[in-house]
């Protein structure tokens, strides 16, 4: 009787812990792309409509807090400049700010045709 219990349990608790992990997994993400919603919106009124800054939200997981990165190309970082105040304002406790400026990519010399 009771190694039937123990199996049972044992069986539940297979399905319950993964189920409830990935509840939660994505529950993180719905969260985070309310956030990236609502910093697109924020970033798109204070510079007049859509632009090259993008946005991108990444959720906290146990170990790491969220992020909040801002992508700019090259010439375009007055673009994070103008925004960072208006996206801290909406940055939930805990979440970080990275703001990474785009890099023009070198040519390649040794692919060149002789």
């Amino acid at each position: 009787m009771l190694t039937a219990i123990t199996t049972i349990l044992l069986l539940a608790a297979l399905v319950v812990v993964p189920l409830t992990w990935r509840i939660r997994a994505d529950r993180r993400r719905h969260r985070a792309e309310v956030l990236s919603a609502d910093i697109r919106s924020a970033v798109n009124r204070r510079l007049g409509g859509e632009s090259f800054l993008a946005v991108e939200v990444i959720p906290e997981t146990l170990g790491r807090s969220g992020r909040i990165v801002l992508w700019t190309p090259e010439g375009y970082e007055g673009l994070a400049e103008t925004v960072w105040q208006d996206v801290v304002k909406r940055a939930p406790a805990g979440y970080d700010l990275i703001i990474r400026p785009g890099r023009a990519q070198r040519p390649d010399v040794s692919q060149r045709a002789a």
